[in-house]
C-alpha cells in the first residue's frame, strides 16, 4: 500500500497529516496489519498532535517559503521532512486502548530489523522514539493508539536537507536527554552519513 493521499485543512488553517489515510482505512475494513513504504514527495512541517505552532516552528520562514505545515495524529515535536525521507507506517489491531509504550518500542524494534536486514546496521533507540546511529538521530517516530487499532509512522532521514530544518525549526521545547542541548545539526544526520550509498 503506498501513501501520499492529498490532505484537508484542519480547524486551524494547517492540513491534516492524512498520507497513510489508506492505510487505516485497510486495516479497520480487514483486520490485519498492514505497511505502508514510500517517499515523502514535498517539503513540510510537520507538527505533533498538541505541538504549539509559534514554541517549534519559524513560522515566518515557512509563510515565506510556501512550506506546508501538517498536523499528524501521534504525538512529539513538529518535524521538517522533504524528498530525501522515507516514510514507514505500520497499522494494525490492538485490544483496548493501554499498553502504548510497549506497543511503541516494538513497532521501533520491528524498523530496526528490518534496516538491519536491508544492510543499515548498527541503530539503535534513545529518547522515547528516536532512531539513533552512533549518538546522531537518523529517524523520528509517533504512535497513535484508538480502540482496537495501533498506528506507528516513522520518518527515515536517508538524504534529509539539514540547512532547510534548521532554517524552519525552532529548538524543540523538550527533548530527550542524549540530545544535550545540540542544534539541529550537530543532532541530526541522514542516514548516507553513516552509509554514503544511501540515496
Amino acid at each position: 500500500m503506498t501513501g501520499g493521499i492529498q490532505s484537508k485543512r484542519d480547524d486551524f488553517g494547517i492540513r491534516s497529516f492524512d498520507y497513510d489515510r489508506q492505510l487505516l482505512a485497510g486495516v479497520k475494513a480487514t483486520g490485519a496489519a498492514d505497511v505502508s513504504i514510500y517517499p515523502f514527495h514535498r517539503e513540510a512541517v510537520v507538527a505533533g498532535r498538541g505541538s504549539r505552532l509559534d514554541r517549534e516552528i519559524r513560522l515566518d520562514r515557512v509563510q515565506a517559503d510556501g512550506v506546508a505545515v501538517y498536523r499528524r495524529m501521534g504525538g512529539g515535536c513538529s518535524v521538517f521532512l522533504d524528498p530525501g525521507n522515507l516514510i514507514v507506517s505500520i497499522a494494525f489491531p490492538a485490544e483496548g486502548f493501554g499498553g502504548i509504550q510497549t506497543l511503541f518500542d516494538r513497532c521501533s524494534d520491528w524498523l530496526i530489523r528490518g534496516l538491519s536486514d536491508a544492510g543499515v546496521s548498527g541503530v539503535y533507540q534513545d529518547g522515547i522514539s528516536d532512531l539513533v546511529i552512533a549518538d546522531r538521530k537518523i529517524a523520528g517516530s509517533c504512535f497513535y493508539r484508538a480502540k482496537g487499532l495501533a498506528y506507528y509512522s516513522a520518518a527515515i532521514l536517508v538524504t534529509p536537507d539539514l540547512a532547510k530544518m534548521a532554517s524552519y525549526l525552532r529548538h524543540p521545547p523538550r527533548e530527550p536527554a542524549y540530545r544535550q542541548g545540540r542544534s539541529h545539526a550537530a543532532f541530526v544526520a541522514g542516514g548516507n552519513f553513516f552509509y554514503p550509498e544511501l540515496t
